[in-house]
């Protein structure tokens, strides 16, 4: 073929190339190929790819065509080095600017970020484990986290990975962002409102605090009850517009004493109570403890404040074959931080195994119940109950007797939960017991 032939299939072939540049042009380009300059007299010839690249910014030669991509056939050059250069151009991939790990951490948006990654903790993983899987040295991710002991991981604990021992700082300084913002919002609190409600039959406790979107702790806690679950038709009752309880103010007592002693932030209280800074508190009155849960705390004699330790006249049976992931009384919470007062015994398990009645007694609820997720509540004699929280599935109804030992549900991670688990409570008119004092 002569040089004349050639430049006329060359032109030909451009022609049909241009008809898909609309189509084409912009996967070409994220492909990182063009085309090139078609008068150049270079000649590099790389027909490896398999596509041809041409830019068609100075097409004299064939005139204003447009350019594109498509497949290439043949097991040689067609052009000769007087026509065409046909080669591809890379972009670097961006580096990530360090500006922008403080933005995202300003913002508190991790979800895709350029320097770490978000896990949760499986049950039974270690740091060492995790090390492991995410190719990052233990002491990388514990810097990160501010983690202090290696051995000391709960099972749905939020770890975010750097993504290179380089991004360290950057995730650090993430890490103590969304510190700073669980605290700044726990000692936030909307001015206290309560809503005074009548008792109408058929109602329960449970129900009423799922109906208020509240902690059955924060009724028991804002009202006198002698009974868990019968409540007398027509009598008022008192719903606070958050979680949280009233006490009364005894001698001498500040708003920071009764901070320390309930777990709480001493600016959430004087949000919720419309108090100033330092204002005194009145002896006998009551105050509003907002996030506060009833401490199941007795006065010894040395004035020293000790868990209740009440034995049961009866043993109680295990719900669930498990292990014990989180005890009762103080902790910090898994999900939103802080220190909080435990009510009831974590106890780990699989998804679907069974539970069972911890005593012969009456379903006085089965539903939902806020951040307990599928609850069953058991009334037992003696004015005790026993509470099983985030199930899976209910397998009893409301009224329905049932004895020790009676398959009442599955084992789940419904509510406010972080894992597969049973949350078991047993309480004594409405103070909350620890369950391994009971159980047999």
């Amino acid at each position: 073929m002569n040089i004349r032939k050639r430049r006329f299939f060359i032109a030909i072939l451009v022609a049909m190339l241009s008809l898909t540049y609309s189509c084409v042009s912009h996967a070409a380009r994220n492909a990182g190929a063009y085309w090139s300059g078609l008068d150049s007299g270079d000649s590099e010839y790389d027909f490896e790819s398999g596509y041809v690249v041409v830019d068609a910014i100075d097409v004299r030669a064939v005139g204003n065509i447009s350019g594109g991509i498509g497949p290439f056939l043949g097991d040689g050059p067609l052009f000769s080095e007087e026509e065409t250069i046909l080669e591809e151009e890379y972009e670097e991939a961006p580096q990530p600017d360090p500006a922008d790990a403080q933005n995202s951490a300003e913002t508190g948006q991790p979800a895709e970020s350029p320097y770490w990654k978000e896990i949760k903790v499986a049950s039974g993983e270690t740091l060492s484990k995790i090390s492991e899987k995410n190719d990052m040295a233990i002491k990388h991710i514990m810097t990160a986290n501010e983690l202090t002991d290696q051995h000391k991981l709960r099972q749905g604990q939020q770890l975010y990975i750097p993504l290179s021992p380089d991004f360290v700082p950057e995730t650090l300084a993430h890490v103590k962002k969304l510190k700073e913002d669980v605290i700044e919002k726990r000692k936030q609190a909307a001015p206290l409102k309560i809503t005074n409600y009548v008792i109408k039959n058929g109602d329960t406790l449970w129900n009423v605090a799922n109906a208020f979107n509240l902690d059955v702790n924060s009724l028991f806690g804002s009202n006198k009850i002698s009974g868990n679950d019968i409540l007398k038709v027509g009598n008022t009752i008192r719903i606070p517009n958050q979680d949280g309880i009233f006490v009364k103010i005894k001698p001498g007592q500040t708003v920071s004493a009764l901070a320390k002693e309930y777990g709480i932030y001493m600016e959430a209280i004087l949000s919720s109570n419309a108090l100033k800074e330092g204002a005194a508190l009145t002896q006998g009155a009551e105050i509003f403890l907002p996030g506060a849960k009833v401490a199941a705390f007795v006065e010894s004699a040395g004035g020293r404040r000790t868990v209740v330790q009440e034995p049961a006249r009866r043993g109680f049976g295990w719900p669930v074959v498990g292990k014990i992931s989180s005890p009762f009384g103080r902790r910090r919470d898994p999900v939103r931080g802080g220190r909080d007062f435990h009510t009831g015994l974590d106890i780990r398990a699989p998804r679907g195994r069974q539970i069972v009645a911890a005593a012969a007694g009456k379903i006085v609820h089965s539903g939902w119940m806020g951040g307990y997720g599928r609850t069953i509540v058991i009334s037992h004699s003696g004015n005790t109950t026993t509470l099983y929280g985030h199930c899976s599935k209910l397998l009893v109804p409301v009224g329905k007797t049932v004895k020790r030992g009676d398959r009442i549900a599955l084992v789940g991670s419904t509510g406010r939960s972080t894992g597969n688990h049973l949350h078991f409570e047993v309480r004594k008119g409405g103070t909350p017991m620890n369950p391994l004092k009971v159980l047999r």
